[in-house]
């Protein structure tokens, strides 16, 4: 059986793996192989529980994400993959301590409160402790790219093909299978992993489906802070950040729709400004690139995982979020796709 996974970010990536470990012959297209752009501007943090800085997401499965965790942690235990994630949890609060308390508590086992003292051990340097924080154990981080070439090294490895194809068209021939086109050579496979982001709908609009998968903006910023003693995800209501080997520093800021990139600027100031207070920096972060980003994010609970009705042997994948979700939902996809319905 010959597959296409069309789109090699980090969910194309691990389902490539998946496929080519169960004996399939797979083909990946991708229109931009060096940096996917939805992968390239991730956070990189593997969340299972959200922020306690955050509203609750009523959308969030909880016991998806801990699945994944779990399914990261068996993948990456052997090379290529072995090292590439940290487990070093992450420590969020909210605006008040009794916000945070009840964040924690609706968390479950996975969440513990930790009170200041505690705290000055996980975060050293921290100028003025909150009282209450939520630490989520459990919880890691990862460079997403890094982790996206881990997957497709090892499903290269395996015997996959990557291809530098843009798939503008899809059809399925009366002979069976499908043909892909676009502005690589035409490729005929038995069957197809949709896993192109906000490019999906449009593709599968080709094969009779009505599928949204909405493109929310999002950014992602480096920094540099030679004071800073990090070695875990931060989340606050004022700044979101996490250490990275590759550039320092990385944060995440929200995205108006429409906004300017004067704007967004001036809000990853601000997120600077507020990280060198909380730290007691001796001077202000070095700021790096700013990166914004449109999340695919599907209705519902953000997480797309079905094959198409209409036509037989595609699967359709989408989730944010997907670097947390690739391991689980690669496998997941792989099952739908070996043993369709």
């Amino acid at each position: 059986m010959r597959v296409a996974v069309v789109g090699s970010g980090v969910l194309g990536a691990a389902v490539a793996d998946e496929l080519v470990r169960r004996g399939l012959s797979v083909v990946v297209c991708t229109a931009e192989e060096s940096r996917p752009p939805v992968t390239d501007v991730a956070f990189g943090w593997l969340n299972s529980h959200g922020s306690a800085a955050e509203p609750p997401s009523g959308a969030r499965d909880r016991d998806e994400l801990a699945r994944s965790l779990g399914a990261l942690r068996d993948t990456t235990a052997t090379p290529p993959l072995r090292g590439v994630i940290t487990w070093n949890g992450a420590v969020s609060w909210a605006s008040t301590a009794a916000a945070t308390a009840r964040f924690a508590e609706r968390s479950g086992p996975g969440v513990a409160t930790v009170e200041a003292e505690a705290l000055r051990r996980i975060l050293p340097g921290l100028r003025v402790p909150p009282s209450v924080v939520a630490y989520a154990s459990d919880e890691g981080m990862v460079e997403p790219d890094a982790l996206r070439h881990a997957f497709l090294a090892r499903a290269r490895a395996g015997g996959a093909t990557v291809v530098a194809a843009r798939v503008d068209r899809v059809r399925a021939r009366r002979a069976g299978g499908y043909e892909l086109r676009g502005t690589g050579e035409t490729l005929v496979v038995d069957r197809i992993v949709l896993a192109c982001g906000t490019g999906l709908p449009a593709l599968a609009e080709q094969l009779g489906e009505d599928i949204e998968v909405p493109g929310v903006p999002a950014a992602r910023f480096t920094f540099s802070a030679p004071e800073l003693r990090l070695d875990r995800v931060v989340s606050t209501p004022d700044f979101e950040i996490r250490p990275s080997a590759r550039h320092g520093f990385v944060g995440a800021e929200d995205v108006v729709p429409g906004e300017t990139e004067t704007a967004t600027r001036a809000r990853v100031r601000e997120s600077l400004s507020a990280v060198r207070e909380a730290f007691g920096l001796p001077r202000e972060p070095v700021p790096g690139d700013v990166t914004v980003g449109l999340r695919p994010i599907p209705a519902g609970d953000g997480v797309l995982c079905v094959p198409l009705a209409s036509a037989p042997g595609v699967v359709a994948l989408a989730a944010h979020p997907g670097v947390t979700l690739a391991a689980s939902l690669a496998l997941r996809a792989a099952e739908q796709l070996v043993s369709p319905q």
